[in-house]
């Protein structure tokens, strides 16, 4: 799925004066609903019907030629005759829709929200009838909010313009989570999760095709939104992928999490392309990377993001740096699996003070560890009282940052329910109650969701519950400053082609940049060959330089270990047996040992910049995949947390008792590729340097790949 979706394209009609801003149109003094019905079974009778439930105080028109009334309601036998209407809801056939979008830009409605769907999501005929709508909005100044969409809620006006059987519920529960969602199911999902749980909401918006209202819009107005204190979004494919970095950077500055989901993690653009880079770095890894860079927090599940959103709306700061978590249970078995859960996820377990573990040691029998917490085994029993207080001992504690228990089918269920609900209100950090009961649990559940409070049904939600607080408040890294192109870099450039680059100008591109580089020579025939090598000295590589051969070992073009001048004689011609035409030269390097492998690379993406890739290197850099992406340019702080990060890490540090590498020099090398990617901007497509070997005293490049895009015009570089 792309970063840059098909949502909005220009129709080249002049747009008008908008009738209604954002807001306006979230909270309308009138709405119309186009194709209303007393038949909840149709589109138009559901809009009708959740308008009425909720109370929604505005203006109602229902727009039906047959019925004189609806729900109680005066129906208008068209929007002509419906008399000024802010909103209209268009819930008709496909094939009547352009018509009806006509009528309510001739009535003077101020925007429509549009339901019906196959539109350009089909192509052909429906493609050409979005366009149209969307020439009639850009003429008229009526806004569109669609089509293909669910529609719009805002809860603190008990506007529910939706056609969602999700708002069935008694009552739209009021709180601080905004959600924009490019599907409309799964914004009916998110509501439904949200309201079974506990959670509350401010606005939702499904925005369907964005015809005209984007998404980037609604974030920008939920930003700016006084009641919303958190947000959710979900999109397939960003209609602007630059303003919505922005956007998050906004919602940063605000204090508002923004938590995304995003379709389309399993991109082909992990096919092995130009680089191993390019193979590594597919379009969601550079999205994530470049999000959450701005302070978004990513999920891979929209019905865990609401409950994201909730928890971060009560602690926007995250979780306090330094304090673990406390897994409690009344089941032995349950705590030991919450605490197993916890671990797995690389979430710390809390180490409790002196002071609390004497409390818990006199009330667990003897042997009994304070954590993962047992009220099941107290001396006393299961006393609600008693385990609120054990509970409180925890909360109090300094070091525990946050306590979650786990109910079971356990007797005084409900009571505990209560001490931990009480407990939560007092204890100054997030308390978390999952509820893995089954349907004995529902009063329970029902009681909380009266009294506001939030809990989880799957564990698994509680668990990237604690992850996103952790990582909100995890230190954040301060951005590199971009420095200027380097006058060597330059010079280079003025004479570089676009396309692919050759082996030596790869070398030539790096080592200006400020990179160590292994010595080679491109040499033609194997006497040539035989000659260079005598020049480094034994062992040597060669390699065969054959184009956009990616993976050499794969097809046999790398030789190693060659210790003379009838061995390298042997592998040219063994490269012109295998290669033939296609061979174009042959590298000779020296060979060089070193404790470590990495490859280092950068990506130019044309909606979110310039990135670089740090990871384990080598001819298995793709099987392993052990690597990193974040935005250039990058910090020398941020280098060394980068590598602190790979599974190759114990093996940098020395592991085994082997020498550690000279991790000094392999972040210089990272933070030299960054600002090259930085500088250059679209100027350098990709780059790859695998492997960049790492020695116990320096950091050298041996392969280089390097592909530069076209120069702006006018300029070198």
């Amino acid at each position: 799925m792309p970063v840059i979706g098909p949502a909005t394209a220009e129709t080249g009609a002049r747009r008008g004066p908008s009738r209604l801003n954002l807001a306006q149109l979230l909270a309308p003094r009138s709405v119309a609903v186009i194709g209303a019905s007393e038949d909840i079974g149709k589109f138009g009778g559901r809009v009708l019907h959740h308008l009425i439930r909720h109370g929604y105080e505005g203006r109602i028109i229902p727009v039906n030629p047959n019925r004189p009334a609806l729900f109680g309601l005066s129906a208008a036998a068209s929007i002509t005759a419906a008399g000024p209407v802010d909103v209209a809801v268009i819930a008709l056939p496909a094939e009547r829709l352009v018509a009806g979008v006509e009528e309510c830009a001739a009535a003077g409605v101020g925007a429509a929200v549009i339901i019906t769907a196959q539109m350009a999501e089909i192509g052909g005929e429906g493609a050409a009838r979005q366009h149209r709508i969307q020439q009639i909005g850009r003429e008229s100044g009526m806004r569109l909010v669609g089509p293909n969409c669910l529609g719009v809620v805002n809860v603190r006006a008990r506007l529910a313009l939706t056609s969602s059987f999700a708002m069935s519920v008694p009552r739209l529960p009021v709180g601080g989570i905004g959600a924009v969602s490019q599907s409309g199911a799964l914004m009916a999902t998110m509501f439904n999760r949200g309201y079974d749980v506990g959670c509350g909401f401010s606005t939702l918006v499904s925005v369907g095709n964005q015809a005209d209202v984007t998404e980037n819009e609604v974030l920008e107005y939920l930003i700016g939104d006084p009641v919303t204190t958190s947000i959710v979004l979900y999109t397939e494919g960003l209609t602007d992928a630059r303003r919505f970095l922005t956007l998050a950077e906004a919602a940063q500055a605000a204090g508002k999490p923004l938590v995304a989901v995003k379709a389309g993690r399993s991109e082909a653009g992990r096919q092995a392309v130009f680089s191993h880079t390019a193979s590594l770095a597919g379009p969601y890894r550079l999205f994530a990377a470049a999000a959450e860079a701005r302070g978004v927090l990513l999920a891979d599940d929209p019905e865990a993001a609401v409950v994201i959103a909730d928890a971060l709306t009560h602690w926007p700061a995250g979780l306090r740096r330094g304090g673990g978590i406390a897994p409690a249970s009344a089941s032995g078995g349950g705590a030991a699996l919450l605490a197993d859960r916890l671990a797995d996820a690389g979430l710390k377990l809390a180490l409790p003070g002196e002071a609390t573990r004497a409390r818990l040691a006199a009330a667990l029998p003897q042997g009994q560890p304070p954590l993962p917490f047992d009220a099941g085994a107290l001396c006393n029993g299961l006393v609600a009282a008693e385990v609120g207080a054990l509970l409180q001992a925890f909360t109090d504690d300094e070091a525990v940052g946050a306590l979650v228990y786990l109910m079971t089918t356990q007797p005084q269920s409900e009571q505990v329910a209560d001490e931990i609900v009480s407990l939560a209100g007092r204890a100054g950090k997030p308390v978390l109650l999952v509820l893995s009961a089954g349907s004995v649990a529902d009063p329970l559940r029902a009681k909380l969701r009266q009294a506001g409070f939030v809990w989880h049904d799957r564990l698994d939600d509680a668990v990237r519950v604690l992850r996103a607080l952790t990582r909100r408040g995890g230190p954040r890294a301060a951005p590199a400053a971009a420095i200027p192109i380097m006058g060597a870099v330059a010079e280079l450039l003025a004479d570089l082609p676009e396309g692919n680059l050759t082996a030596a100008q790869a070398r030539k591109l790096v080592a200006a940049a400020g990179v160590t580089v292994v010595e080679d020579a491109v040499v033609h025939d194997a006497e040539a060959a035989a000659a260079a090598a005598e020049r480094f000295g034994w062992p040597v590589v060669a390699k065969a330089l054959v184009s956009d051969l990616v993976h050499k070992s794969d097809h046999g073009g790398v030789r190693l270990d060659l210790r003379d001048g009838d061995e390298v004689r042997v592998a040219v011609t063994g490269f012109r047996a295998r290669f033939g035409a296609g061979l174009e030269a042959v590298l000779l390097q020296p060979q060089i040992a070193g404790v470590a492998e990495l490859i280092v690379g950068t990506v130019w993406d044309d909606a979110l910049g310039p990135f670089v890739l740090v990871g384990a290197g080598g001819i298995f850099a793709e099987l392993h995949d052990d690597t990193v992406v974040t935005q250039a340019p990058v910090s020398p702080a941020t280098a060394a947390a980068l590598l602190a990060g790979l599974r190759l890490w114990p093996v940098l540090q020395g592991a085994r008792g082997r020498p550690p590498a000279d991790l000094v020099r392999a972040v210089d090398a990272i933070v030299v590729v960054g600002q090259l990617a930085a500088a250059l901007g679209p100027r350098l497509a990709e780059i790859d340097i695998n492997p960049l070997i790492l020695r116990s005293d320096g950091a050298v490049a041996v392969d280089i790949r390097a592909r530069l895009g076209c120069a702006p015009h006018g300029e070198a570089a």
